[in-house]
């Protein structure tokens, strides 16, 4: 078990209220009828052992999560240390909103993508 919680019933997603598409993301899952957790970027400090966890479930090395526009030089190069000082001292380097589940875990650029994850919820509306 890591740092953040495992219930599939509950969706987190990491993002900056500073950044347009990651609020519309959110505004996403807040539609949803399940429970979200959110933890906003801008104003909650992310531990180093949280992005490392982050960057596990998602399958990503930590430079990856990075907005390179954000950032003066080739990230590439960066320890996983350089990327999370990064990350915590300047949000808005964070290229998406990192949605995630027990099983499915996702960084989203285009907020409509988090559609996935409230999928189950639109099943219970009716057809014509």
């Amino acid at each position: 078990m890591g740092v953040f919680s495992d219930d599939d019933r509950q969706i987190t997603c990491v993002y900056n209220s500073k950044s347009n598409k990651d609020k519309q993301t959110l505004a996403y899952l807040t539609a949803s009828e399940k429970r979200l957790l959110s933890l906003d970027i801008s104003k909650e400090e992310i531990t180093g052992t949280q992005w490392a966890e982050l960057a596990v479930r998602l399958d990503k090395k930590l430079c990856n999560l990075i907005d390179k526009e954000q950032i003066d030089g080739d990230i590439t190069n960066f320890s996983d240390s350089d990327c999370i000082t990064i990350l915590r001292e300047n949000p808005s380097a964070l290229k998406g909103a990192i949605v995630f589940t027990e099983h499915i875990a996702k960084l989203i650029l285009n907020p409509s993508k988090v559609l996935e994850f409230i999928d189950a919820d639109t099943n219970k509306i009716s057809k014509p």
